[in-house]
């Protein structure tokens, strides 16, 4: 099929880098949420803004957006660990899974192979 705007073809790579920035925007507002929460979850608060470091910057991408994975389906499995809606938490879900898929994209310091 024909694209609609094969002029904008060349901004594909800006694609996974706001990816990227909404995953590790997620994944930080998690980690405040769990750091000043009254549970207190201060280990996945830790490996919540490691992920999100990590996501953010590009750097192991792909292993970050593993993590996020786990992450996020503890999030689903557990109710009460859930700091965002079920909704945001399945499009998080998603979010990695395509960075799993895809690579980090532009602005990023993962080098294709």
């Amino acid at each position: 099929m024909l694209s609609t705007l094969p002029s904008i073809l060349f901004l594909a790579p800006f694609s996974a880098f706001l990816i990227r920035i909404a995953l590790a925007l997620t994944l930080g507002l998690a980690a405040r949420k769990h750091f000043s929460g009254a549970q207190g979850n201060i280990w996945l608060a830790t490996v919540e803004t490691v992920t999100a470091i990590i996501i953010f910057a590009g750097a192991w991408t792909q292993v970050g957006a593993i993590a996020g994975t786990f992450i996020i389906c503890a999030w689903l499995l557990l109710p009460r660990l859930r700091p965002v809606s079920r909704g945001t938490a399945l499009l998080a879900l998603v979010l990695c899974l395509s960075l799993i898929v895809t690579g980090a994209g532009a602005f990023a310091f993962d080098l294709p192979l």
